[in-house]
C-alpha cells in the first residue's frame, strides 16, 4: 500500500496489543482514513503487559494522537483509561476503541458485537425478533450478546463450559435489555426453534479441534455464524454447509467492525 500523505500535520491512530505483528488494521484503516480525506495513519503498537498502564497513559498525552484500537489481551484493562463510555462498552465491561473528544477527554467504545450485527444484516439476516443460540460467554461472547440484545433479539440461549460465566452473561443481558429473554443453557447442541447459531468459542481454530458441540443434522433454515477467521472454513462451517445452511465466518464481522470503529474515530464528538 502506498501512503498518500505523511508529514508533520499527519494525525495518529494506533492499535495496541500483545502480540501485534498479526494485526491487519494498520494497512486497512490507514487506507480507509486516507480514502475519506483524512491526513492520518494507524500504526501498530506492541505494548508489554507490565507496562500497559504507564505506556497507554503516556501515549494518550500525545497532542497528535486521536484514537486507539485495543486488541487482545487488553480490552478489559483499557476500560479504566476512558473518561466516558458508550453504553455498549459499559455493558460489556471492555473497550476495543478509544477516541479523543473535542474537550481532550477520552471516550471508549466496544464494536466487536456491532460488527457481527452489521455483517448479519449485510447477508440479509435481521436479528430483531429472533431466537438465537450462542456458544461461548467470554470476551467475544459478551460483546456479541449485548449487541444482539440491543439489536432486538427476542431470546438468547447461551452455553459456556463455565456455567457460572454463561449465567452471569445472561443476567447482564437481562438487566440491560429486559425485553430479550436471555438464559444459560446446559446442552450446547440442542437447537429447538433457533434461527441463528453463533460460535464465539475458539474451537475450530486448531487442526483436529472438531466442532464446538456434537451437532447432528442441522435444519437448512438455520443461519450459522462462526466468528473464527482462520481457517476460513471451520469444521462447524463445513458441517453446516453440508446441511444446506447459510454460513458466515468472522471476516465480514471484522470488516464491518473496522468500518464502525472508523466512524467512531472520525465523527464529530463533543
Amino acid at each position: 500500500m502506498t501512503i498518500a500523505r505523511l508529514d508533520g500535520a499527519t494525525r495518529l491512530y494506533g492499535i495496541v496489543g500483545h502480540p501485534i505483528a498479526q494485526a491487519r488494521s494498520p494497512e486497512v484503516m490507514t487506507a480507509r482514513l486516507q480514502q475519506i480525506g483524512h491526513n492520518a495513519v494507524l500504526v501498530p503498537l506492541h505494548v508489554l503487559p507490565d507496562a500497559f498502564d504507564s505506556t497507554l497513559r503516556g501515549l494518550m498525552q500525545l497532542g497528535n494522537l486521536d484514537g486507539l484500537m485495543i486488541t487482545v489481551p487488553y480490552k478489559a484493562r483499557a476500560l479504566a483509561l476512558a473518561d466516558s463510555l458508550l453504553p455498549s462498552a459499559a455493558q460489556v465491561g471492555a473497550v476495543n476503541a478509544l477516541r479523543r473528544r473535542a474537550d481532550g477527554t477520552w471516550q471508549g467504545g466496544m464494536f466487536d458485537g456491532t460488527g457481527l450485527v452489521l455483517a448479519l444484516r449485510a447477508e440479509g439476516f435481521e436479528p430483531r425478533g429472533r431466537l438465537i443460540k450462542m456458544l461461548g460467554a467470554g470476551g467475544a461472547g459478551s460483546a456479541v450478546a449485548i449487541a444482539l440484545a440491543e439489536a432486538g433479539a427476542r431470546a438468547l440461549d447461551i452455553f459456556d463450559t463455565d456455567a457460572a460465566r454463561a449465567a452471569e452473561l445472561a443476567q447482564r443481558v437481562t438487566t440491560h435489555y429486559p425485553d430479550c429473554r436471555a438464559r444459560a443453557v446446559t446442552d450446547p447442541a440442542h437447537l429447538d426453534g433457533h434461527e441463528l447459531l453463533i460460535n464465539c468459542t475458539p474451537i475450530g481454530m486448531q487442526p483436529g479441534d472438531g466442532m464446538p458441540a456434537p451437532f447432528g443434522r442441522l435444519d437448512p433454515g438455520l443461519f450459522v455464524m462462526d466468528i473464527i477467521m482462520k481457517p476460513p472454513v471451520t469444521p462447524l462451517a463445513e458441517h453446516a454447509r453440508a446441511c444446506g445452511c447459510t454460513v458466515l465466518n468472522g471476516i465480514p464481522m471484522l470488516d464491518q467492525q473496522a468500518q464502525a470503529v472508523l466512524s467512531f474515530f472520525t465523527e464529530t464528538s463533543s
